[in-house]
């Protein structure tokens, strides 16, 4: 892994995938802001943002706040991968269900040649082996975000040591690491220090911070500048 933090731009249309032409992220994420944390795109906007971007960089999409229900979640799943991203997301928002169904999901993950990245969120209680089950399961990766989307950020809800842990864990176990989650430009270069694989940006790329707005291609080249 290497330790060169990376940057993801969530973009909520084709019309903002192409925004980014002159400053593309390192992954073109996509998802619908109005619909939640990980609100899920249509899968045939996300068909033509993975078209559109050709390869030039990296993709992922999320599957939407889903409950943690193995029949709700497999096909979200199976439709994200048949659009030829690189990487599908998956929200874990906790409760009784959550481990049955990764112990569910595991063949199914396991199987794929599409990477499957976990999110867990700040502001959700977990059991205190989450990241293990999540590994176990044969996620290529965890990131950690905020589920709800009030204005308080990553850095309001974990600490630094809280933080550092979690990308220890998760790069020992040489599986993706990102951070996201109302981050600011300003948070860059500490979140930077601690050496996660991806920052996760929407908010910060919205004049106003207003996330269900649409992305600014002048506040995108900043944070490219940032993390040169």
């Amino acid at each position: 892994m290497s330790n060169n933090t990376k940057w993801l731009a969530s973009v909520q249309s084709l019309e903002e995938a192409q925004s980014l032409n002159g400053c593309l992220p390192d992954i073109l994420d996509m998802k619908q802001p109005a619909k939640g944390a990980l609100g899920a795109l249509p899968v045939d906007i996300v068909e033509d943002i993975v078209k559109s971007v050709s390869g030039r960089c990296l993709t992922s999409a999320t599957i939407g706040d889903l409950p943690m229900q193995f029949d709700v979640i497999e096909p979200a799943i199976m439709n994200m991968v048949g659009t030829g991203v690189d990487y599908v997301k998956i929200g874990l928002f906790g409760g009784e269900e959550q481990a049955d169904c990764l112990q569910a999901l595991t063949p199914v993950i396991k199987q794929l040649t599409t990477p499957v990245i976990a999110v867990i969120f700040a502001d959700r209680n977990y059991e205190t082996d989450v990241i293990e089950q999540v590994l176990k399961a044969g996620f290529s990766g965890v990131m950690v975000d905020t589920a709800e989307k009030n204005g308080r950020s990553l850095l309001d809800l974990w600490s630094i040591d809280a933080l550092t842990a979690f990308v220890n864990i998760v790069k020992n176990a040489e599986s993706l690491c990102g951070l996201a989650g109302a981050l600011r430009i300003e948070d860059i270069a500490t979140l930077r220090a601690l050496k996660p694989d991806y920052l996760g940006f929407r908010s910060a790329l919205c004049p106003e911070r207003r996330r269900n707005a649409s992305l600014s291609a002048t506040l995108a080249q900043t944070i490219a500048s940032e993390l040169e």
